[in-house]
């Protein structure tokens, strides 16, 4: 073990530390897990000190990283909502903008709480591909609801067919996904 005097200090301490990263640039901070010197346009605020770009990087972002069972919470979630939504919006014609924008947003609201307030590209797939496929499922279960309703009361007849009922509605269904899509991008925070 060597002990160094007062004198080896000082004269290291004299000593001029480039930037690892730019090294045309002087500094006198290191980082405080690898000991490398930084200077303050490559230096983060780390727990204990600054760091440098690669040490203060977290390995995993906890917003960002979804688990399994989170995902398919937040799948189902959107699905099931947005389904909701788009059966009550699709029946009242034009109120479909604003049932949709608010709808979106309470959308947004539960899967955000499914998953764990989770941000990022990741949740905005899970909530916009919900709201997609939620207000398709719509579509379709509304064509079924009318269908059963009518084959009930015994008025239902051939030329009303599926192809002229979603022709009807497609219209409709389209404002609705994309004024709660609108909704839900409002909620999302990134």
């Amino acid at each position: 073990m060597t002990v160094s005097s007062p004198v080896d200090t000082a004269a290291s301490e004299d000593e001029t530390l480039h930037c690892y990263r730019h090294p045309d640039r002087v500094t006198y901070v290191r980082c405080g897990r690898c000991d490398r010197p930084i200077c303050p346009k490559c230096a983060m605020q780390g727990p204990v000190g600054f760091r440098c770009k690669t040490c203060g990087k977290p390995a995993n972002d906890a917003l960002t990283s979804f688990t399994a069972r989170q995902l398919v919470l937040g799948m189902a979630t959107s699905l099931v909502t947005s389904t909701i939504g788009g059966i009550i919006g699709l029946r009242l014609g034009f109120f479909v903008i604003l049932i949709g924008f608010f709808a979106g947003g309470l959308i947004a609201d539960a899967v955000m709480r499914f998953t764990g307030y989770k941000r990022g590209p990741v949740m905005a797939v899970v909530l916009l591909g919900g709201i997609a496929l939620g207000t398709l499922v719509a579509g379709v279960l509304s064509y079924n609801m009318t269908a059963v309703a009518y084959v009930h009361v015994g008025s239902f007849t051939v030329q009303y067919s599926l192809g002229n009922y979603f022709a009807d509605n497609f219209a409709w269904g389209a404002i609705y996904a994309g004024a709660a899509m609108f909704g839900a991008w409002g909620r999302l925070r990134f």
